[in-house]
């Protein structure tokens, strides 16, 4: 359960360490959600604000109506007992930067969720306006080293900055911000292959399961049944319920227009049809 996996970070959110907006005094709402790629916890009210940035300004999972990986469970406790949400928000928390110069201030419980909350948090996530810019550009080669020693603070801090995500490890955190586990390098070998060769079966394992992420989950919710990947079965094809039934006009209809989206559109309707199943499954 994950209550038992994250009091540490479940007591200090209770507490106001909230990485959505200020809700510290009186005004406590629960954390209910993680926002996997920021590190941090939020609320129901800060969730909907969170979901409207789409994937990629924030990936949020709810705390316990969802199944969470657990090496993903633990990346996240780790960042957040580590106050990653300091990242986001570091020219809000150092007096002598440009942003705390001109007194800009985090939103507080007072404030309206729109447009007051939406816009901070908008402004924190998606626009990075408060990220700590510095002033050379390394990043690539800083982020290759984080890795190398799995410091995974500072693997966020350098990601958040725009660094290149493809490299082997930390799996979770690279993974969340786009990193290939089927990438080939200059000898044709992806992570995974690195993975098992060096005997790292658990890291493997998991390599696959993001791999495949997207289709598993949309055939576990259409068919209840996941594909064996150990044994080589990548993907479940979902039959209609009665194969022997016409598909409707509307049906074809439909075929077609998906047959006719480019790729990038494609990817941007899958990853929408994955956070709706994802939505339902956690209404449900």
């Amino acid at each position: 359960m994950l209550s038992q996996e994250l009091p540490h970070c479940l007591r200090l959110a209770s507490e106001g360490h909230h990485g959505g907006v200020g809700h510290q005094g009186a005004v406590v709402l629960e954390p209910r959600w993680a926002s996997v790629n920021r590190g941090v916890l939020i609320c129901d009210q800060c969730c909907g604000v969170h979901r409207g940035l789409g994937r990629h300004g924030s990936q949020v999972r709810h705390l316990t109506h969802t199944p969470w990986p657990p090496s993903q469970l633990q990346m996240v406790q780790t960042l957040y007992g580590n106050g990653a949400n300091s990242i986001w928000e570091h020219s809000l928390l150092d007096p002598t930067s440009a942003a705390g110069a001109a007194n800009k201030r985090k939103a507080g419980p007072q404030d309206r969720v729109h447009p007051n909350k939406t816009e901070f948090i908008k402004a924190k996530y998606q626009m990075l306006a408060f990220v700590h810019r510095m002033p050379c550009r390394e990043d690539d080669n800083q982020l290759h080293s984080s890795v190398r020693t799995g410091n995974l603070e500072t693997c966020l801090r350098l990601l958040s900055l725009g660094g290149q995500a493809n490299f082997f490890h930390p799996v979770e955190l690279l993974a969340v911000y786009g990193a290939d586990p089927g990438a080939l390098d200059s000898s044709g070998k992806t992570p995974i292959d690195y993975a098992r060769q060096a005997g790292h079966q658990e890291v493997a394992d998991r390599l696959v399961e993001i791999q495949y992420e997207l289709t598993d989950r949309l055939t576990f919710y259409l068919c209840g049944r996941r594909p064996d990947h150990r044994n080589g079965q990548h993907f479940i094809i979902p039959q209609l319920a009665d194969s022997s039934l016409d598909l409707s006009e509307f049906a074809k209809a439909a075929k077609k227009k998906l047959q006719s989206l480019s790729n990038h559109q494609f990817e941007e309707l899958a990853m929408d049809v994955y956070d709706e199943v994802d939505r339902r499954e956690t209404d449900a």
